[in-house]
């Protein structure tokens, strides 16, 4: 009798979506029709039955036809082709690489009216923020909103959230997605229009659903909030931890638990240690996925508490670093040659010229020769580059640093 009132719940909610009942009147509607079957459900449950009816509806629905038209939505952008207006953007990174750090610093530059922002354009300028940041304590949100001006502390050392910020909830003072919250966020959302929402992070914030991340189902409260508020034009910017097997895996595919989720967002940032290998190395890859945008590829580094600094795209560092372990492996010989080819000028040097700035040997034209040698060494390396120019009595080679 269950399995029967189960199916006919999920029938329900099958007509409520094709009706257009507004979606957080639907878990009220299946209650009741459940209660009246005398079946008590969870809030697990009734996310389980909507996700359940949202399928089904999914694989029912027609598609587009010929000759009739349909908008096209045109993507707009706060921070150029990281984070996109008015719709779900997911960031993913493990533990402590600096999510909540980077979209404060984000947040933060934004409300300055900052034209750029690690090298990508801002738009859209000033705008509300909440912060629903039930992953972390409120000693931790202020030591990354104050230096980047959304948080300070008065004369008498207590701290307060400052404009545009206007909601913070915490680990003190939780927040999670609720049907009940959910409603709660769209009166604001509409109270406020094409308000920013930020929510830290997604395990956190269903712990008070008992939904599980690695379900399918545990999406559905995900898809009531952006439902809830899309139509006010909100920009929902949701954290999520990557699961420690998919690091360094594609920004789709990084998050942990369930795949469902990425599938939801419409941009993706992904972030990732440099180095990994390296502990000291505090540099950080950048990569994103989207349904329209330009994927970026950028290298991050936080020299302090929400603050940020651009060194530009993976393969360039990836080739400085290439460079960096070809140098270290060079021979002394290799390396007194290369010093002196990187402190000369931008011109080209000759042989000739390097010999009599260092001496490997006794005899001058074995200096040379052993010079001419370790030059066309660092050639094969692609440290140096060589050019071959005409002087009075022949053809010389002359060398200069490639990088």
């Amino acid at each position: 009798d269950d399995i029967k009132t189960f199916d006919e719940l999920v029938e329900i909610a099958e007509n409520l979506i094709e009706q257009n009942v507004p979606v957080l009147k639907r878990p009220t509607v299946i209650r009741n029709q459940a209660l009246s079957k005398k079946l008590s459900l969870r809030d697990k449950d009734v996310f389980l039955i909507l996700n359940k009816a949202r399928n089904n509806k999914r694989n029912a629905e027609e598609g587009e036809v010929p000759d009739v038209e349909f908008d096209i939505k045109e993507e707009k952008w706060l921070w150029n082709n990281l984070i996109a207006e008015g719709t779900l953007n997911l960031v993913v990174s493990m533990p402590k690489v600096g999510k909540s750090s980077l979209i404060s610093a984000f947040l933060g530059a934004l409300t300055r009216n900052s034209n750029e922002f690690l090298g990508q354009e801002l738009l859209g300028g000033v705008r509300s923020i909440h912060i629903c940041g039930t992953d972390q304590p409120l000693n931790d949100w202020m030591a990354i909103l104050e230096p980047v001006g959304l948080a300070s502390k008065t004369s008498e050392g207590k701290g307060v959230i400052n404009f545009p910020l206007k909601k913070l909830w915490h680990k003190g003072k939780p927040i999670y997605l609720t049907e009940e919250y959910i409603q709660k966020l769209e009166e604001i959302a509409k109270a406020d229009k094409n308000s920013i929402f930020v929510f830290d992070a997604f395990a956190s914030l269903i712990s008070g659903t008992g939904l599980d991340e690695n379900h399918a189902e545990c999406v559905e409260p995900v898809r009531m909030l952006f439902e809830a508020l899309a139509p006010t034009g909100a920009t929902i910017i949701l954290l999520h931890h990557e699961g420690s097997t998919n690091s360094h895996r594609r920004a789709s595919e990084a998050s942990r638990g369930t795949n469902a989720l990425p599938a939801e967002a419409s941009q993706i940032i992904q972030l990732n240690w440099l180095n990994p290998e390296n502990k000291d190395d505090n540099r950080i890859s950048v990569s994103t996925q989207g349904r329209n945008s330009k994927p970026v590829d950028m290298v991050i580094e936080q020299v302090d508490r929400a603050v940020w600094v651009h060194h530009g795209s993976t393969q360039e560092i990836e080739e400085e670093l290439k460079i960096e372990k070809i140098i270290n492996g060079l021979t002394e010989r290799q390396q007194d040659v290369y010093q002196i080819i990187e402190e000369h000028p931008i011109d080209f040097i000759t042989p000739t010229e390097v010999s009599k700035k260092v001496e490997f040997a006794k005899k001058e034209k074995t200096n040379l020769d052993l010079c001419r040698r370790t030059l066309d060494q660092l050639v094969k390396k692609k440290l140096v580059e060589n050019k071959r120019t005409s002087t009075d009595k022949s053809l010389e080679n002359r060398y200069r640093k490639l990088h």
